[in-house]
């Protein structure tokens, strides 16, 4: 646990280290959560990705982040895709849609070509991405006021329009690789009752408390009148004035995505208080970056290169506008703390970072938290602030290595250890598991950052913090093409590498879930 580490002070001048940066004796966490990747696999043939999609097909339908499909004869789909998708993984959709009897459409956006991404792009492509994500919530009205497709594909984040006619679900597979995953064969069952587990201890709260190695501190009261009367879901008061016309998607936590503080604002209450400090945006890693939070309110933003000089910018841009249903005037205001519950998601390592395959997909592995800031995403408050000309977008810093404190009457508990989101190690979801084979295998995380001086040896300034950007890419080419160097050099856990876990991950996961076929090819660890 973070305050349990000891941090060597009044060094901050040491190599030109900023204020603030974590500086620490040893690598805290090198031998409680090692470095871990999974060996790359090849996929050259879309057949090869058939029964993970086979899988994702037959998922009952939710509108959360794990693809849910649920495919049925005769319903009308549309596939929304782009050119930024892999060939192979749409012919592979196409395929699946086939064997599934429904009446489908694919349609290709052309987005123009693939971007080669650095993190301060976040800025201004989270300025763009709302007017796109408020044209596409304008769009499934139009489409369920005609009613020409039961089911829409497409997107792999932000809200959709629930309880509705249309069921909008999500399209996550960028890549043959980021498709070619235990994490898109998990049993759903097990997933949906980690996001139970999750979401009740949320709610039952009075206060929390959220740290993170890279240097967060940040802590909120889970005040009463964020919620309904029984503490069930949020004060409808407060999600009608947020959500006008999407209520039932906003008074809930969004499966695989968990929200870990109310995705509201409750005016003279808000109370989050400390610092947020991380290497990593939605789309790719960033120099260290410090959030200095007073009231939920953002007052400083230090360090971060062009992605801390761009935000900035925003926030003297907008210091003086008083937002939709916001507490305070300004942009800069932290309303999100949204926890993942998949644990086999990793961050891809062919082409990192270009178009989608950048940091928006790994956010949602188990026990990782995202914190966002700015407007939030696609609520009607967000609308009526762009609407009225205001600069509307969000932002985020991930956490990979958080602890999160519940605090309750006279009952505290840790909810995330160390970025281990602790329902793994719950008994009852292990005994629901079993039915699916190896509860050790599915319920143990496939990916863990190498991190110098956090979980590795090194300096965490010196040899990562500074340029977090060129470590992550060598580290992807090497894990990717060197895989068994790789693992040796960063002292990584090898157990999806050899036996047991090496099938697991190449294929043989699917043999526990009821969808048996042959590995897939890949490299092995030694």
């Amino acid at each position: 646990m973070l305050d349990k580490i000891q941090v060597e002070q009044g060094s901050a001048a040491l190599r030109g280290r900023p204020e603030g940066v974590p500086l620490f004796k040893s690598p805290p966490l090198k031998t409680a959560r090692p470095p871990r990747c999974p060996p790359f696999v090849e996929v050259t043939n879309p057949d090869q990705l058939l029964p993970y999609l086979e899988h994702v097909a037959k998922r009952p339908y939710n509108h959360g982040l794990n693809a849910c499909w649920d495919l049925q004869p005769g319903e009308r789909v549309l596939l929304r895709v782009d050119n930024w998708h892999s060939d192979m993984v749409i012919r592979a959709c196409q395929k699946i849609l086939e064997k599934h009897d429904v009446v489908y459409e694919i349609k290709k956006i052309d987005r123009g070509p693939i971007p080669q991404w650095v993190g301060s792009d976040e800025v201004q492509y989270y300025l763009r991405r709302t007017k796109e994500l408020a044209e596409w919530m304008d769009m499934w009205e139009e489409i369920e006021k005609k009613k020409e497709y039961d089911k829409v594909l497409m997107g792999y984040g932000g809200p959709v329009l629930a309880e509705r006619f249309i069921k909008i679900q999500r399209m996550p597979f960028i890549t043959p690789e980021i498709l070619a995953s235990p994490a898109h064969t998990m049993p759903i069952e097990v997933l949906n009752a980690m996001d139970k587990w999750t979401w009740d201890r949320i709610r039952s709260a009075k206060r929390a408390r959220i740290t993170d190695p890279e240097g967060t501190d940040l802590e909120f009261t889970n005040h009463a009148e964020y919620w309904d009367s029984r503490r069930e879901f949020y004060n409808p008061d407060l999600v009608s004035a947020t959500w006008t016309g999407n209520e039932h998607f906003g008074k809930t936590y969004l499966p695989g995505h968990v929200t870990g503080r109310p995705w509201v604002f409750l005016p003279g209450k808000e109370s989050g208080n400390g610092v947020i400090a991380g290497t990593t945006n939605h789309i790719a890693a960033v120099d260290w970056t410090q959030l200095v939070v007073e009231n939920s309110r953002i007052t400083q933003i230090n360090e971060g290169g062009e992605f801390g000089r761009q935000l900035r910018e925003v926030m003297a841009q907008t210091a003086d506008i008083q937002y939709p249903a916001f507490p305070s005037k300004g942009i800069m205001h932290w309303w999100e703390a949204s926890i993942g519950t998949n644990p086999h998601i990793h961050r891809p390592r062919k082409d990192f970072p270009s178009g989608f395959v950048n940091c928006l997909y790994e956010r949602v592995r188990s026990g990782v938290i995202h914190m966002g800031f700015g407007t939030i995403i696609s609520s009607m408050a967000e609308r009526k602030a762009a609407r009225a000309g205001h600069l509307v977008g969000h932002w985020h810093l991930h956490l990979y290595f958080p602890n999160y404190h519940l605090e309750r009457e006279g009952d505290n508990e840790l909810l995330i250890e160390n970025g281990r989101l602790l329902a793994l190690d719950d008994p009852d979801i292990r005994k629901l598991c079993a039915k699916y084979g190896d509860a050790d295998l599915w319920l143990d995380e496939s990916w863990n950052p190498a991190v110098p001086g956090i979980n590795m040896d090194g300096d965490y300034w010196d040899h990562y913090a500074a340029d977090p950007l060129h470590w992550v890419k060598t580290e992807l080419e090497v894990c990717r093409n060197y895989h068994p160097m790789f693992m040796k050099m960063v002292g990584a856990d090898g157990k999806y590498c050899h036996g047991a876990g090496a099938d697991f991950w190449k294929g043989g996961c699917c043999n526990h879930s009821g969808h048996g076929h042959h590995a897939l090819p890949g490299n092995c660890c030694d």
